[in-house]
């Protein structure tokens, strides 16, 4: 079981860095104040709720 817990927390920490590597340039952004960068086309595909009208 101690195992088992250790695992998923080195998982969900490493996954957390990840997030963060992939999300980098939005993070920024937002803390400095900036414009947002562009959404690549997949990610508008497969959020249709923020589509550009």
């Amino acid at each position: 079981m101690k195992n088992t817990v250790r695992s998923l927390i080195d998982i969900c920490i490493i996954m957390c860095g990840v997030f963060l590597i992939i999300h980098r340039r939005v993070i920024s952004a937002a803390l400095t104040g900036e414009q947002m960068p562009e959404a690549p086309e997949w990610h508008k595909k497969f959020c249709p709720c923020k589509k550009e009208k």
